[in-house]
């Protein structure tokens, strides 16, 4: 155990301001700017950079096919307000990992970090959008540059996000605040009489920060991005909700919907609702999930609710039953890095293991107060205008292998990979990557290793195609892919050899068997909540996810990237072009 230096459940959770487009007649203008904001009540003020210099940022919502102009202002002054380090040891003289305390650790400040001035670039994550308006991670503005951006907003209801996507620093600019929620909504949502705004609409942005110390050990306030030699992953250790440490809300005995976010830039979350030690996840219910809702509602996992970096979660939780005073707290039971690993929801009270990154399990809790209200009912049939793509649709379909691959190297850290792979011929000479799946056997080279390698994806809109992610690490990737979402398709388990030296700067030589490892004790399942339209999925060690997309509105040159930001800034990210049909026989 690790003595908490900040007392937990003190704060009040803050709810986002709101930034209504229909009030604005579709035409926002969000500065982006330096602010000053307080994590805790017991820490001093943090220098933050924030759109409209808060964290997190204004909530913005939209109407579907309501059309959102946004002018993004770089107002950015100052220096860049986070203390970035790699700590020169793993762990302290006890053995405890450095990354569970405040502090620098002895490391020293990255001085080329201090020297950032505020370039920017915003990414709306999940909106189907033009390339112009994507937020492509080199298509900077810089302080005092301004961009407009078009968002057309035909698409469904569902909780997006929008933050910062520089090329390199995207873990960095995040980190320091550039981060908010984006709600669509629309008629079908509002036929089912969901909560919609305050007071029974919450939404949750989930991240994760620590700070430095000062020659006395006391929290100073300053923001710290602290690595180590062995984990290239920031994992801080406090837990912040809408920019509060470990806060506490009060609910009403009614029926709420929480619209949630895990925006951190590594940690995944495994989130257990508890009373007295004992969880509750009876009252939650799923009724959506990246891209808005599912086809009927379906229950949270037996081991709590699984959210990677940038998967959202729209939940309805049931505390109408209960008598003012009652306490539930949201606990973390996600070992980092996480690897699928199961733990009990049964143990949430005790899931503190500083071993795995994780000192302090606490989120959030909630205390009930005031008078009982109506209890809304859930409706059985929530969307209905998606199905599974057809057996002759994927039949037909182009598929796509890629390989997540981390490189170990010497005094820096791993550089991760995402391998496009392309199918060859038996006789053909060279690395491969052969994979055996029953009686069927495929040969592939590497036709891609670096974000800046040829663009070798080329999707028709309109048309299905089934990319297959496969897992040659021991982590698990949240892969997200802009523009369209997907749906999951399937779950395998593989294993898998890699030769001493079979991983290098561009080839790759794997001999990958579809079929569980004797060790392997990952389900390996698509959880009845990831049954919905995706733009994020979870892919586990020993694994391969199937999903099916389709590109159906716009062309042109988009991105897929590992949502672990120190994965994406260390190369594992790929770009794609969607192309028209007609445009096709042209390309040579």
């Amino acid at each position: 155990m690790i003595t908490p230096p900040l007392e937990p459940f003190v704060d009040p959770l803050p709810l986002p301001s709101r930034l209504l487009a229909s009030e604005h007649g579709g035409r926002l203008t969000v500065s982006i700017r330096s602010g000053a904001h307080t994590f805790h009540r017991d820490l001093p003020a943090s220098r933050i950079w924030g759109y409209e210099g808060i964290v997190p940022g204004p909530t913005i919502e939209a109407e579907r096919e309501c059309a959102v102009t946004v002018e993004w202002r770089n107002e950015l002054q100052g220096a860049y307000p986070v203390s970035v380090t790699v700590a020169p040891e793993a762990t302290d003289a006890d053995g405890v990992s450095v990354q569970c305390f405040p502090g620098l650790s002895g490391g020293e400040p990255d001085r080329h970090a201090a020297e950032l001035t505020g370039h920017t670039v915003v990414h709306l994550h999940g909106a189907l959008a033009p390339a112009s308006y994507d937020g492509w991670a080199e298509n900077l503005f810089a302080p005092g540059q301004a961009a407009v951006f078009h968002y057309p907003m035909d698409q469904r209801a569902a909780l997006l996000w929008y933050h910062d996507h520089v090329m390199g620093i995207t873990k960095l600019d995040v980190y320091a605040g550039l981060a908010g929620l984006w709600i669509v909504r629309d008629d079908r949502e509002r036929e089912l009489e969901l909560p919609e705004g305050p007071p029974f609409e919450v939404p949750l942005l989930i991240q994760d920060r620590n700070f430095d110390l000062d020659e006395r050990g006391q929290l100073t306030g300053r923001l710290v991005h602290k690595t180590d030699p062995e984990v290239m992953e920031a994992f801080p250790p406090f837990t912040v909700v809408n920019g509060k440490i470990w806060p506490v809300f009060e609910v009403r005995p009614a029926t709420y919907r929480f619209r949630i976010l895990n925006g951190s830039n590594a940690r995944t979350y495994r989130l257990v609702l508890s009373r007295d030690g004992v969880p509750e996840l009876e009252r939650i219910t799923q009724i959506g999930t990246d891209h808005g809702l599912l086809g009927s509602p379906a229950p949270v996992p037996a081991d709590g609710l699984v959210l990677a970096s940038a998967e959202r979660a729209d939940l309805i939780v049931d505390f109408s039953d209960l008598a003012a005073g009652t306490e539930l707290t949201v606990l973390n039971t996600a070992a980092a890095p996480f690897d699928g690993s199961a733990f009990p929801a049964a143990d949430a009270e005790s899931a503190t293991d500083p071993g795995s990154l994780l000192p302090y399990p606490q989120v959030l809790r909630f205390r009930v107060a005031g008078n009982a209200q109506s209890r809304r009912p859930i409706p059985r049939e929530l969307a209905t205008d998606y199905d599974p793509p057809t057996a002759e649709a994927l039949a037909r379909a182009p598929r796509r292998a890629i390989a997540l691959v981390e490189r170990e190297l010497d005094d820096e850290p791993n550089m991760l990979t995402m391998r496009e792979l392309a199918v060859v011929a038996d006789v053909d000479q060279g690395p491969r990557v052969v994979v055996i799946d029953g009686r069927e056997t495929t040969s592939y080279r590497v036709a891609a290793a670096h974000f800046e390698d040829t663009t070798t994806f080329f999707p028709m809109l309109g048309e299905y195609e089934v990319w297959q992610l496969i897992n040659l690490t021991g982590d698990t990737h949240p892969i997200h892919l802009h523009l369209d979402p997907f749906q999951i398709l399937a779950r395998r388990p593989i294993r898998y050899e890699i030769p001493d030296g079979g991983i290098d700067e561009r080839d790759l030589v794997a001999n990958i068997t579809v079929g569980r490892a004797p060790n392997d004790e990952l389900d390996h399942a698509i959880d009845d909540n990831e049954r919905g339209f995706k733009d994020t999925v979870r892919v586990n060690p020993n694994e391969i996810v199937e999903i099916a997309v389709r590109f159906t509105a716009y062309s042109g040159r988009y991105m897929y990237h590992c949502h672990i930001l120190e994965h994406e800034d260390r190369d594992m990210m790929r770009p794609f072009v969607t192309m028209p049909r007609e445009l096709m026989p042209f390309m040579a």
